[in-house]
């Protein structure tokens, strides 16, 4: 590259800047379309939004560093591969399984024998037993096998001697035969134990290390597996449930349904040194029986197996079959922390990144089909679990040919702390995140449009051509609240009306991406439905035009009316705050907007107080005073006057937040309406066991103390927990009279598994999953607000009129999801035809994307181009557009 200074290098830049300056990023001419989402500042930012490599370009770029273009040979399959991998995969799934084969080859050579001696023997002249019948010559093999003879010998000469001698002898050398043939079966069984043998599997699910989230993983892809067996198993009259053995015939007729991942049908391969084969055994077996994955489903050993290697050795990634592989999740997250202690904190995520070099290393130089000139799976993507955030990983991450990510790294740090805040500020929100997230019930699910069942004769691709708004009323058990185009730059997603909660007017392509919500990934359609959810349409108006006050309330009250007054309590802190603080502000905001005046958030952590101010001053807070308070030193911070947060306070105190000095003048001096629990903290790095266990401490303190004080003030908890039995162990506050509900923990390993393996089964739709945790402007959110904003109350409603008079709520683009009743208790997807009355305290949980003025002052320019797409659909649909074939859908 040219020195700096000279001309080359300046009219390099210029040519920069003007590229720049046309693409509209000069100062002050911005597009409009930057006004949603405008570009970082800081260099790590800018390097955060890499362009990620095209793989053409990837693979020249491995090929041509230090000569390890050479196609390693231990990546190709040889026929002794194949069969001793289905050996092992059925010796590990059944242990009686080496016994039956050994009867079944004894059988067969016993029969072969008996019909050569049947054919030769009758050929003869002289008698010979066996030369009557096939019958006769299997049972001379027998006896001759088992008893060495079977003609009589004369006692002449000393005949019989030497026949016993022969005979003795053929024992010896039969025990030394049978001894090496121990020996070589022993030396099988143990490399088969060690689980260091080859995998010969294609289009596998691949999960290399091994850490807390990895059981749940396993289980959110094997629920995946039972719901596409049993859609299926409805089929045909139930055959393919009591004859499982047909499916692959069944499979190559074509009669199968489209499975929406290739997680639904690919066997799943695990792979860490970490763990031993038998550990991972043991383990998945209790784990898959405590959820109710039944074996005939998903066979540990057959659909799961377990491999021991190391994950950022090529040789081992190789024997695992990465470069076949459709899907890969990297957990090193445990190998990641303790590179990180052995480094004193300066390598993060070292591991994980390793790994990933290794897995270019090794598909750009074993190509998937090199004769037809593919280089990695089609679709495959490969899901990062990372433990810090990283400024650099995309320097590692590369496309595929059409520009979609194969490399998808999850800093899932910043989407439990966002889950975490979101609960505090919305209590009950937990379990309905969770329950949205797991494929065990009715979860976030998506289908591609020609893959999807609709219409009047519920046939692939009949929504192709309709509206979205027309297709999400033709559905009875799954409610659709998103679309994903895939040739669409994720930076245009939003702008143009895609993701959750999109513009109705969406004409659907056979291509689109459909995001629904249901207990299947095949929703139950009935065309029926169209009719009956225009009748809840004409109710729903109806119901508005007789009750003005309710529009009138929502219009008014909308920003303000899910605001409270209230304590929050802040225990523990999260490393990555130091390093990136506007993180920790961006959680503050989830909390301080559901607040009003008056209310105060109160951290009890070990940071310093001048290191916590410099933290608060640098996001626009001020420093009002620092008091005295039962022996703890507060420092106060506020919102300058005319914030729209004026008012909400933060209070900082240094000191353990599990140390009764501490924490006792904290709930005696003030009221605490929500407290969080971290078992994070800055100055001490504890295990997920000890984590667990200083939550637990804390909860004890807290309801010794507030029994203490016998307030009477309801304590609503939120905890992290990463071990499930915690959440059972836990005790909350209690109230007086009676015990309070257990605490709104959230599992961190389980919020964990649930995302990547979402983000793994449809990564093509996991921007618009994340933009629930994001608070940028005209994102989506999930919330839960009061029904008297939607429908009049104390009236008997059909839910589907409910979620009718949902959508048409002006100046937003809202999807009733379900009701979260005054009791506590959430219900989603309420079937349609179900009566409510909803009442004070009642909450509807919704989707929820608020219109803004600068996409308000669109409206009329995305109808007109919602039209222009219509009319191109209807077109394509004309000229008889081919649904592709094939048993399963690529993400690509």
């Amino acid at each position: 590259s040219p020195p700096p200074g000279s001309k080359v290098y300046r009219a390099d830049v210029e040519m920069f800047l003007s590229r720049r300056r046309s693409n509209g990023h000069a100062a002050g001419a911005g597009s409009e379309d930057d006004a949603f989402d405008r570009g970082p500042d800081s260099v790590f930012s800018a390097l955060s939004t890499m362009q990620a490599d095209h793989i053409n370009s990837a693979v020249a770029e491995v090929r041509q560093s230090g000569g390890k273009g050479i196609k390693n040979t231990n990546s190709a399959l040889s026929n002794w591969d194949q069969v001793s991998y289905g050996l092992e995969n059925r010796i590990a799934a059944n242990g009686a399984f080496p016994l039956m084969l050994l009867a079944s080859v004894t059988s067969f050579v016993l029969a072969l024998f008996g019909v050569l001696w049947y054919r030769l023997s009758s050929d003869t002249a002289e008698l010979v037993f066996g030369q009557d019948s096939v019958a006769d010559g299997v049972f001379m093999a027998v006896q001759l096998i088992t008893s060495a003879s079977f003609t009589d010998i004369p006692d002449e000469n000393g005949l019989r001697l030497l026949y016993f001698v022969q005979i003795f002898f053929g024992l010896v050398v039969f025990a030394i035969l049978v001894g090496f043939i121990t020996d070589a079966v022993s030396q099988f069984m143990n490399s088969l134990a060690a689980g260091r043998t080859k995998v010969a599997a294609h289009g596998h699910t691949l999960i290399l290390g091994w850490n807390e989230a990895t059981l749940r993983a396993v289980v959110q892809c094997s629920f995946l597996r039972r719901q596409y067996q049993m859609l299926n198993e409805g089929k045909f009259f139930g055959v393919l449930y009591y004859v499982p053995a047909l499916v692959p015939l069944f499979k190559w007729l074509g009669l199968l349904e489209r499975p929406s991942t290739s997680l639904a049908v690919s066997d799943i391969v695990i792979m860490d040194n970490s763990i031993s084969k038998e550990e991972m055994h043991i383990r998945l077996a209790q784990t898959l029986a405590e959820r109710g994955i039944l074996p005939w489903r998903t066979k540990l050993g057959r659909n799961i197996i377990c491999r021991v290697g190391n994950p950022t050795n090529v040789n081992d990634l190789i024997r695992v079959g990465a470069h076949r592989a459709a899907a890969i999740l990297v957990m090193m997250t445990e190998h990641d922390t303790k590179e990180e202690d052995e480094s004193g904190g300066r390598i993060f995520n070292g591991a994980t990144l390793r790994t990933t070099l290794a897995l270019r290393q090794v598909l750009f130089t074993n190509p998937y089909d090199e004769k037809k000139g593919v280089t990695v799976f089609p679709g495959l993507r490969i899901v990062l679990q990372m433990l810090h955030p990283s400024e650099y990983v995309d320097a590692a991450c590369f496309v595929h040919p059409d520009g979609k990510d194969v490399v998808i790294p999850m800093d899932l740090s910043l989407f439990l702390n966002a889950l975490m805040f979101k609960c505090a500020a919305q209590p009950g929100l937990s379990s309905i995140l969770m329950s949205i997230l797991d494929f065990e019930g009715s979860a976030i699910r998506r289908r591609k449009a020609s893959n999807l069942r609709s219409g009047p004769n519920n046939a692939y691709g009949a929504c192709v051509g309709q509206t979205f708004g027309t297709l999400r009323r033709e559905f009875s058990t799954a409610i659709f609240i998103g679309i994903i185009r895939p040739s669409m730059p994720k930076k245009f997603i939003k702008r143009r009306g895609f993701g959750l909660c999109p513009d109705p007017h969406i004409v659907i392509e056979p291509d689109d991406l459909l995001i629904f919500i249901g207990p299947k990934s095949n929703p139950v359609h009935s065309h029926e439905m169209l009719d009956i959810f225009n009748g809840y349409i004409k109710e729903a108006e109806r119901i508005r035009a007789a009750n003005a006050e309710t529009e009138k309330e929502h219009v008014t009250s909308w920003e303000t009316s899910s605001k409270i007054k209230s304590n929050v309590l802040m225990c523990g802190w999260r490393e990555v705050w130091n390093d990136h603080p506007e993180r920790l502000h961006a959680r503050i905001e989830e909390v301080v907007r559901m607040r009003l005046a008056g209310s105060t958030i109160t951290f009890v952590n070990g940071v310093a107080q001048e290191l916590f101010k410099r933290h608060m001053l640098e996001h626009g807070l001020i420093h009002e005073e620092t008091i005295e308070e039962g022996g703890n030193t507060v420092s106060i911070f506020g919102y300058a006057r005319g914030h729209k947060h004026e008012g909400v306070r933060l209070r900082h105190i240094t000191g353990d937040a599990a140390s009764a000095p501490i924490l006792s003048p904290v709930i005696m001096k003030n009221t605490i309406h929500t407290a969080i629990v971290l078992g994070t903290q800055t100055t001490v790095r504890l295990g997920a066991h000890h984590r667990d266990t200083r939550v637990l401490n804390i909860l004890l303190l807290l309801r010794k103390l507030w029994s203490i004080k016998r307030e009477g003030v309801p304590m609503h908890i939120v905890g992290e927990n990463n071990e499930d039995m915690t959440a059972q162990l836990a005790l909350a506050p209690k109230r007086i009279g009676k015990i309070r509900t257990e605490p709104d923990f959230v599992n961190s390993q389980a919020v964990s598994a649930r995302a990547l393996v979402q983000t793994l089964a449809y990564p093509l739709i996991q921007p618009a999953i994340s933009d629930l945790f994001q608070e940028s402007k005209n994102s989506a959110e999930i919330v839960t607000v009061a029904a008297q904003e939607y429908v009049p109350l104390d009236t008997p409603l059909l839910y589907g009129v409910v979620r009718a008079m949902v959508l048409q709520t002006r100046d937003e683009r809202s999807i009733c999801i379900g009701i979260l009743w005054r009791t506590g208790h959430p219900e989603l997807l309420v079937p349609h035809d179900e009566n409510v009355t909803l009442m004070k305290g009642d909450r509807l949980v919704l989707l929820r994307r608020i219109l803004s003025s600068d996409i308000q002052n669109r409206v009329e320019a995305a109808t007109t181009f919602a039209r222009m797409w219509k009319d191109r659909a209807m077109r394509r649909a004309a000229n008889n557009w081919a649904i592709p074939n094939g048993d399963s859908e690529s993400e690509s």
